[in-house]
Formats: structure tokens, C-alpha cells, sequence
């Protein structure tokens, strides 16, 4: 063993320094951070006072060639904002959280943030051999009250008054209305892997049996995970009320809008 090796450092982790720590499958890391597939997680740094303003929120995706966007194809795409929100609705006063709801920390490296649509905007952030520790907890959480005829008579009047410049516009493929949200707090912490004459940071991981340094503090993002209805589709472009309720999206439609939005590096602002 020479003096340029790792070796011992690694040995000295796994046996004294540290419980040796795994980074998450897909299906894990879900469950850890209870993410729910039929969300749509983005950055939205303008609501962070008042994320409740989201309820009501309407998002278009709109083709910018011929046919609309597909998972597969989201080039000829971009997700534009409503003028107006959904008039007049109510939020269910029992879907808030009384406080904080702290979930379980995680490991989280390159692959599993390009893996986890709510981890996307990790991505270009990793360098070499890196990776980062997360903390993640549910800040607030509010739904509309759909129960109250306010919703109905508020989605009918956006639709009447929308009509014409978006529901009849060939141009306007999806047209999202947020009914739900949750408000993330990700307090993160950036490390790299020990190489021999680099230098040490004062935090370490043991990471699958190697030690993983970091000299940063811990830095705050804040993510909103949104539930959202559909007010229109590519081939159903009527209204959509079933027993007066809208359809719920599809999880194919939250993720189109996640695929466009990461490449679009999309957030609301």
C-alpha cells in the first residue's frame, strides 16, 4: 500500500467511523421522500410566503410544431402560463399539515436525481465522483375543496371565458388546472469522494464502504409537488365534468409535463 492509496481511510470508515450508508433504488427513494407519482415537482421560489396562491394555477402546453408533445418527443413544446386562475375557489381548511412533517434523510447521486422526476434539478450540479445528503421535509400542504360548488361554478366560468383563445386554439395541446400542492424543504449538503492528496472536509460519509468529504454548509431548496386536473386533452377538448368533477391527470400526462419541464428547466415564477 503506497502512500497515494485510499486503503486504510476506507478500512478506518467501515470499521470504526461510520455506519456504511447505500445510496436508494427508485422505489426506496419514493418511499423515503413520499413522493406520490400523480405530482408534478418543480420550483416555484415566488410562492414560498404564500404557497397556497398555487391552488388554482392554469398551465398550457402548447406545440410549437405539428403534432403535439409525446414523452418520447417533447421538442416541439413549451409550457406557458394562464392569464387568469380558476376563479373564486375554496381550500380545504383539513388538507393543511399543523406542522412540519419531517421525512427520512437520503443519499442521492447523479443517477437516482435524473431517476426521480422531484430530484431532476440535482442533476447538473454533480462533478466527478459526488453526491449529496438530503433532509427533506413537508413544509405545507392544501387542497381545493372540490365539495364546494364554488369549484364547479369557478372551473365553468375559466372555461367560458377561455373558450375561444385556449380551449378552441389547435396551437394548445394541455391545459392543467392545480387542485393540490405540497411544499418541500430539501436542506442538502454537496459531498466528493477522498482522493489521496486532496484535501479533507470537516463532514464525512461512508458511503458503500468509501469516504465521501464535504466542507459546505448545508444549503435550503424548497420544491412544490402539484396535483393537478385536466381541462383539456389533444383529443378531448370538451369540457371534461364527470358527475360535475373534473378528471384527475393521468400519471402518461404528469409525466409529459415533467419531461418538458426538465428540459425546458421549467419553474414557476
Amino acid at each position: 500500500m503506497g502512500n497515494n492509496s485510499t486503503e486504510h481511510i476506507n478500512e478506518a470508515m467501515n470499521k470504526d467511523v461510520a455506519e456504511s450508508k447505500k445510496i436508494p433504488s427508485l422505489m426506496e427513494a419514493q418511499k423515503m421522500l413520499a413522493l406520490q407519482n400523480n405530482m408534478l415537482y418543480v420550483g416555484a421560489d415566488a410562492y414560498a410566503g404564500n404557497p397556497y396562491a398555487l391552488l388554482g394555477t392554469v398551465l398550457e402546453i402548447r406545440k410549437t410544431q405539428a403534432d403535439c408533445p409525446t414523452v418520447a418527443n417533447t421538442e416541439n413544446a413549451s409550457i406557458e402560463f394562464s392569464a387568469f386562475k380558476i376563479p373564486g375557489i375554496e381550500i380545504d381548511e383539513t388538507s393543511k399539515i399543523k406542522e412540519p412533517i419531517k421525512r427520512q434523510s437520503i443519499l442521492v447521486d447523479q443517477k437516482l436525481a435524473v431517476e426521480v422526476s422531484f430530484l431532476n434539478y440535482l442533476t447538473a450540479e454533480f462533478e466527478g465522483e459526488s453526491s449529496f445528503s438530503l433532509m427533506v421535509f413537508d413544509q405545507a400542504t392544501g387542497l381545493v375543496n372540490r365539495d364546494n360548488d364554488s369549484w364547479n361554478k369557478g372551473v365553468q366560468s375559466w372555461m367560458a371565458e377561455n373558450k375561444v383563445s385556449i380551449l378552441d386554439d389547435p396551437a394548445v395541446c394541455y391545459v392543467y388546472a392545480v387542485i393540490g400542492f405540497v411544499q418541500k424543504y430539501i436542506i442538502r449538503r454537496k459531498y466528493t469522494k477522498f482522493t489521496a492528496g486532496a484535501k479533507g472536509g470537516a463532514f464525512g460519509v461512508n458511503l458503500n464502504g468509501a469516504l465521501y468529504t464535504s466542507s459546505e454548509d448545508y444549503s435550503l431548496d424548497v420544491r412544490y409537488g402539484l396535483q393537478t386536473v385536466i381541462l383539456k386533452r389533444p383529443t378531448a377538448t370538451k369540457s371534461l365534468f364527470e358527475d360535475k368533477l373534473l378528471a384527475d391527470a393521468k400519471p402518461e400526462e404528469v409525466n409529459l409535463f415533467s419531461a418538458i419541464a426538465k428540459d425546458r428547466s421549467f419553474a414557476i415564477r
